[in-house]
């Protein structure tokens, strides 16, 4: 597996990790409402599974703290 290669998470992976500064509960809401904040793209569903590619994770991230800095 190259360096290069796609990762994908579960939210429980990405709560444990520490990298990101979100909750279970948190990530759980972004999850519920993905369909009006954009998450969608980021997101695979296997059977009731489902996992998180990290690359446009960071990059959904990224976009909604840039909004949050136009705001301000």
């Amino acid at each position: 597996m190259s360096s290069s290669a796609v990762k994908y998470k579960t939210i429980k992976q990405i709560v444990n990790e520490g990298n990101y500064p979100f909750s279970l509960g948190q990530m759980r809401h972004f999850l519920l409402n993905r369909e009006n904040n954009g998450l969608k793209i980021a997101l695979r569903k296997i059977g009731k599974c489902v996992y998180i590619r990290t690359d446009l994770f960071d990059k959904w991230l990224d976009a909604h703290i840039d909004e949050e800095k136009v705001l301000i």
